[in-house]
């Protein structure tokens, strides 16, 4: 009977160690899954620049960024962390796209000096708990860069307004 008495109250202590493991286990998982989620936000964010930029006049760069911006944006994320380059056909930024022969090819759009911050449980990864965020970019086929067809009646090229 004594040795019973002695053990009474360790049935809530291992229950205690137990469920507190395995809840952190559990919101670790969540805010990895969370994680992960914003990482595909971003990626699909880049795709998302660059299609819109294929089709608008390359002037219109923050009105591209801002067309891009989803309401699955990362908290922390805004317009200055997209940049969007136009590159001739080696691969290489142009360095006059507003020229009327510039030789574009290509659109990449491209996360830049984003930092992703991880709340309570895994604050300790990183710099308390913010990671840099790697360069996620899309590069895809300039299309008609915001030119629409010829006018007939004066010969120039129809401008379309991506705004």
């Amino acid at each position: 009977m004594r040795k019973l008495r002695k053990q009474q109250g360790i049935t809530i202590v291992e229950f205690t160690l137990v469920a507190s493991t395995l809840l952190l286990l559990v919101f670790a998982i969540l805010e990895i899954g969370y994680f992960t989620f914003n990482l595909q936000a971003l990626n699909d964010l880049t795709r998302r620049a660059a299609r819109i930029a294929t089709v608008c006049q390359v002037d219109d760069g923050e009105v591209i960024r801002s067309l891009a911006m989803s309401e699955y944006v990362p908290s922390g994320f805004t317009t200055a962390n997209l940049a969007i380059d136009y590159l001739g056909a080696d691969g290489k930024s142009v360095p006059n796209i507003l020229a009327d022969d510039a030789p574009i090819h290509y659109v990449k759009a491209e996360v830049v000096n984003y930092n992703y911050g991880f709340s309570g449980i895994l604050n300790f990864l990183g710099d308390n708990g913010v990671i840099s965020v790697p360069a996620f970019e899309t590069v895809l086929v300039a299309e008609s860069l915001g030119v629409g067809r010829t006018d007939p009646s004066t010969g120039d090229d129809v401008y379309i307004d991506c705004k």
